[in-house]
């Protein structure tokens, strides 16, 4: 009678199977040799947990890749926009544009090294062929332009501060400072997305799940996995603490430039008042854009964040489509900065429409467009009252004439 050995494994997914070999010994004995299973615990920790993503049809797949595509391209047009318009027109460039540039290329290394490679999972079935080292690299990218981001905006929210609150210390932030708050909001994200996921901090305490779930030897899952600490630490550094500090920000800011506004409408109307009024209208509207930047960088990101934390507490029970609808929203609020900038900020809107005209290609400058024409200026000069001089406004733009 044959002898029937179980001495070889295969490992499928994540259950081991033990195939048979047939001996051709005349024993009459059974023998079945076992190795330890590991599938048994697999098995029990899977079961507990949201599982694998899951797989869809290929046109299904098709149809997710062809609505998610056009996110990284309006991305990096509207972005690329902004960086133009602060660079061609002298009315852009202040020190609050300085971080709003700096926001603008951290939005567009999203679009161009993080949005094309989650495009790219849907449509092969979230499976990855790039090698698990890539995998790595474009989720530190994920985390460090993130990061980046919500630091420029901390910065955008101290510069209004200033402008605001302490008009008299914002003339003392000069660019020396400026360029050392820009070298913060880009190193210390380095350090706080490449160093612990390189080196796997985030799996220690739950190697045996991540084995599990993404076996070392099965290079086609590319997923972020994190341990309760490395989740609350992150989080904490890269959004939450950020946000509280912008929120207290724009309180000040709001209650200033509220009780400034109540205080000038007591004053008897002067000039130098007049001034100090439009001045305080300037920042108030800048302020006002700002605020709603930061708010939709909060509402995009904030159902991300609080998964985040969530996840590892529960064992990984959130299913993975509420996680990709979340990280999209996420990556979607890149996109969205620049038709803010467009909606809400004059100046930029002005820039915008100059540059889509071709009026700076062909070499026009911003200030010819605010020219009045000379004759305009003449009929209403007769009139208007003796006080009136050669400036006319239009709204809120000081619109010189001719010489």
């Amino acid at each position: 009678m044959a002898t029937i050995v179980y001495n070889k494994s295969a490992v499928l997914g994540e259950i081991t199977l033990m195939t048979p070999a047939f001996n051709a010994s005349p024993a009459s004995t059974f023998n079945v040799s076992v190795t330890p299973l590991p599938s048994a615990r697999c098995m029990e920790i899977l079961n507990s947990s949201s599982g694998r993503p899951p797989m869809y049809k290929p046109m299904e797949r098709y149809i997710i890749s062809a609505v998610l595509f056009p996110f990284p391209c309006l991305t990096i047009l509207g972005n690329v926009m902004v960086i133009v318009a602060v660079l061609t027109h002298k009315r852009l460039q202040t020190v609050t544009n300085a971080f709003v540039v700096s926001l603008a290329i951290a939005d567009i290394m999203v679009a161009i090294l993080v949005m094309p490679f989650g495009i790219y999972q849907q449509l092969n079935n979230k499976n990855w062929q790039l090698s698990r080292t890539w995998c790595l690299i474009t989720v530190c990218f994920d985390v460090m332009f993130t990061t980046t981001s919500i630091f420029n905006l901390s910065c955008l929210a101290i510069d209004r501060y200033l402008a605001i609150c302490r008009p008299f210390t914002h003339e003392l932030l000069t660019r020396r400072k400026v360029i050392l708050m820009l070298l913060f909001c880009w190193s210390v994200p380095i350090l706080i997305s490449f160093v612990p996921i390189l080196l796997e901090w985030n799996h220690i305490g739950i190697e045996d799940y991540v084995n599990c779930a993404f076996p070392p030897d099965d290079p086609s899952q590319c997923t972020f996995i994190v341990n309760k600490e490395f989740a609350l630490i992150c989080s904490s550094i890269a959004f939450y603490v950020p946000t509280v500090f912008i929120v207290i920000c724009n309180v000040y800011i709001f209650r200033t430039a509220r009780k400034q506004a109540m205080q000038i409408r007591s004053l008897e109307v002067t000039a130098h008042r007049h001034n100090r009024k439009g001045n305080l209208k300037h920042e108030t509207k800048a302020a006002k854009t700002i605020g709603i930047i930061m708010s939709c960088f909060l509402i995009c990101w904030l159902p991300f964040f609080i998964m985040n934390i969530i996840d590892p507490f529960i064992g990984y029970t959130i299913p993975y489509n509420i996680w990709a609808v979340a990280l999209w929203l996420g990556y979607i609020n890149s996109m969205l900065n620049p038709f803010l900038y467009y909606i809400f900020n004059r100046h930029y809107r002005m820039a915008f429409r100059r540059l889509l005209s071709c009026k700076v290609c062909r070499g026009i400058s911003e200030f010819q467009d605010d020219v009045v024409p000379s004759t305009l200026c003449a009929e209403m000069s007769h009139s208007a009252t003796a006080n009136f001089t050669q400036t006319c406004t239009t709204d809120d733009i000081p619109y010189h004439t001719a010489t």
